[in-house]
């Protein structure tokens, strides 16, 4: 876990990095940008650091040896030196731009900040943050002169919407450090997506509890949605409650347990030998240790509740939302689920005491 609420900028250098492909070419800051305004540094925090909501961590990594990642190599020489952050920084921007290859790469500002005051498993300690701007917006611009107004636009970035991002915190520095990022811009599985993670940081998984805890759950919506939905003929009621019934098993206990979640969640014994191995072969096409029991993380089943689709959706514009907290009962008794021969429709038959 980590906490950035309180972290402090100590130095801070923008340079600007375009497309290799297309000959754009790099743009070195001469110096270390001076921040001589209050609310300018403040809106330079929240840009950076709003965006870090999840709490997933990451490592750096090499196939063959870890001082041969660069970004690595350039952090640990900036941690271990503050006084040659500025040089390190043009070290970053230049491996950037050999990594920004592809046509759809858009160029951008590229800051390097470095941070006092993180902390990161209790403990505290500096980070070094890299940040990456692509997207503009147009803004109105209204300006008042002697009770008359004109209006005229400008392009600027939206502090709410960080493109890209990464904090790296001078923790677990012989496994690769501990790594936070942020992609806002690119979320598939091309090419353009995977350059910040894998070509420019060169990350991996740190198979900690929250891993675990989001793994497990993210298997069990696959398992819902790959064999028992399509092999077993669940229908969309059924795939809802057995993930309602899975997130409160891990909001309502401290460990997990691979038998006692078969027992108390997937309960069919035709389901759970399929469960058990769905949840092996899953682990192994996610390249993950295998881990039938483990502390469950609050945080990561928060992460994973605030996504979940609870909603079933009609095609007659109707909506159906199942709460996590009903799961149980509302499968047994509050819902059933029918085909109209007349109409040549199906419907669910929903009961209630009474409207809120």
């Amino acid at each position: 876990m980590f906490d950035v609420s309180k972290l402090k900028m100590e130095q801070l250098v923008i340079h600007k990095v375009g497309n290799k492909l297309k000959d754009e070419g790099i743009v070195i800051s001469p110096e270390l940008y001076q921040i001589t305004d209050g609310d300018v540094e403040e809106l330079l925090m929240k840009y950076f650091l709003s965006s870090f909501r999840e709490k997933v961590l990451y490592k750096f990594f090499h196939e063959t040896d870890i001082h041969l990642n660069e970004i690595y190599m350039y952090a640990a020489q900036a941690f271990i030196s503050p006084d040659t952050f500025y040089s390190q920084s043009i070290n970053m921007l230049k491996h950037l731009y050999e990594k920004s290859s592809h046509p759809q790469i858009k160029g951008g500002e590229f800051y390097v900040v470095y941070f006092s005051g993180c902390v990161i498993n209790e403990q505290q300690t500096d980070a070094i943050g890299i940040f990456k701007t692509e997207r503009k917006e147009n803004y109105l611009k209204i300006a008042n002169s002697r009770n008359s107004f004109s209006v005229g636009s400008d392009i600027g970035i939206n502090i709410k919407k960080l493109d890209k991002g990464c904090i790296i915190f001078n923790s677990e520095s012989v496994d690769g450090f501990r790594v936070a990022i942020v992609d806002n811009v690119n979320k598939g599985g091309n090419n353009e997506a995977l350059y910040w993670k894998e070509e420019f940081l060169r990350l991996s998984d740190v198979q900690n509890n929250y891993f675990h805890t989001k793994n497990c759950l993210d298997m069990c919506q696959d398992f819902a949605d790959t064999i028992y939905g399509p092999v077993y003929q669940a229908d969309k009621k059924d795939r809802v409650v057995f993930m309602n019934e899975a997130i409160s098993y891990f909001s309502n206990n401290n460990e997990f347990n691979l038998e006692d979640f078969a027992h108390n969640v997937v309960k069919k014994p035709e389901l759970i030998e399929q469960f058990k191995e769905h949840k092996q072969l899953y682990d192994i096409n996610q390249g993950i240790d295998q881990a039938e029991s483990f502390s469950i993380s609050g945080p990561a089943v928060k992460t994973v509740r605030r996504k979940f689709n609870n909603l079933i959706k009609l095609d007659t514009e109707i909506e159906i939302r199942i709460k996590t907290a009903a799961a149980e009962v509302t499968a047994d008794e509050f819902i059933e689920r029918g085909f109209d021969e007349q109409k040549g429709m199906y419907f669910y038959k929903v009961y209630f005491n009474d409207e809120e």
